[in-house]
């Protein structure tokens, strides 16, 4: 038996981005396969029920807010480093990128960084967390016992911007949940007349962040629509930092349909309502609404750099350059127009989805942990 902590930080119902899902999937999975161990889930905001692991999970809430970036300094050392020496942790599991600074080397912490986009374009973010992701993340990457990340493509980076060997790095890759399945045509009915009156749609699913290139996407859709295309488009999401302006014709801009952040159960039936997927971003360590579309049989339209050729395989329905909006607005006609080209991709989308699960990805960490715990290294616990 084991005591191991947990970093629930970013557990908080109703705001759950693509980092959020993979902490909440996978620790459910690790609690599963870990039934005679003992963990500690600490987060900084009341206990939500929808976050219940297992019986053999204790939860603390530490007083500190862990949301803005000097917090975050405060909040991973000597409160939470307080904290596991009571509780008596032997190891620390963080699927988000920080550790607990301070502790001995030799008591094992997992971490899981999901991408660099922060080192490549800190340009896209807020000076103050750019440059917190800029000083702590490589103490992170070197302090850790076990490095993992979310596709070969992120780890690849990982190893070449910090300077590591690549086969320190594992990889655990998100998935779709099993609410993503196809639905019948009066199901997807339904859903279009909630929020598109009954007119089909193009859907994008992700932060409105600069790296997700929302403007990239809006002037491809406006090029379609110039060129004849009869669809609508859904963006489904909220700002990441600032409100990204809409800047299209009005014409275009009454086809845009900005539903913010869905709750859980709605956002399967409106991925899997929509005509094809449009995710176009700049940089992306995996691409979580990819698998999303794939396994509700929609085609997905996505970007043909980092993570998301290896993601899609050869099921996507086009791989585009995020800069070329000629070449998304074609791919969004091609989607409208081509039924057998949809249709294949659909069925090639729906194999590539079986290709990763939750358990697959819980069962890979849960081997991670194990083999942290046996290592020699791990001559210290967290007592005193």
């Amino acid at each position: 038996m084991a005591r191991i902590a947990l970093n629930g930080r970013l557990l908080v119902p109703g705001k759950l981005e693509g980092i959020g899902v993979f902490t909440w999937k996978c620790l459910q999975e690790l609690v599963r396969l870990r039934p005679h161990d003992e963990f500690l889930l600490v987060v900084d905001r009341p206990h939500d029920e929808m976050f219940e692991l297992g019986p053999n999970v204790e939860v603390q809430r530490m007083a500190i807010p862990g949301r803005r970036p000097w917090l975050l300094k405060l909040w991973f050392g000597w409160p939470l480093r307080a904290l596991l020496r009571k509780w008596g942790a032997e190891a620390f599991v963080s699927l988000e990128g920080p550790l607990v600074l301070g502790m001995p080397s030799a008591f094992p912490q997992l971490t899981v960084i999901h991408d660099l986009n922060f080192e490549h374009h800190p340009e896209w973010l807020p000076f103050q967390w750019a440059r917190y992701y800029r000083t702590q993340f490589p103490r992170f990457a070197t302090k850790a016992h076990r490095l993992v990340t979310v596709s070969d493509a992120s780890a690849q980076d990982l190893a070449k911007t910090y300077g590591l060997q690549r086969n320190r790095i594992s990889v655990v890759p998100n998935a779709a949940d099993r609410a993503f399945v196809p639905l019948s045509d009066q199901a997807a009915g339904e859903v279009r007349q909630r929020h598109t009156e009954g007119e089909r749609y193009f859907v994008f699913v992700g932060s409105l962040h600069p790296r997700k290139n929302i403007q990239g996407l809006l002037k491809a859709f406006g090029q379609y629509v110039s060129q004849g295309g009869r669809r609508q488009l859904v963006i489904v999401g909220d700002a990441m930092w600032d409100e990204l302006p809409l800047d299209v014709e009005p014409s275009v801009r009454a086809r845009i349909h900005s539903l913010g952040r869905l709750p859980h159960d709605e956002l399967p039936k409106v991925i899997g309502a929509a005509e094809a997927l449009v995710f176009v971003p700049w940089f992306e360590g995996f691409g979580i609404p990819v698998l999303e579309a794939m396994a509700c049989s929609v085609p997905v339209i996505a970007s043909n750099v980092t993570s998301l050729p290896e993601v899609c395989g050869d099921a996507a329905l086009a791989l585009v350059s995020p800069a070329d909006t000629g070449e998304i607005a074609h791919a969004m006609w091609t989607a409208e127009r081509d039924t057998e080209e949809r249709d294949a991709a659909c069925r090639r989308g729906l194999a590539r989805a079986k290709d990763y699960s939750w358990t697959a990805s819980g069962q890979a960490l849960d081997h991670l942990v194990s083999d942290m715990l046996n290592s020699p290294k791990k001559d210290a616990t967290c007592q005193g």
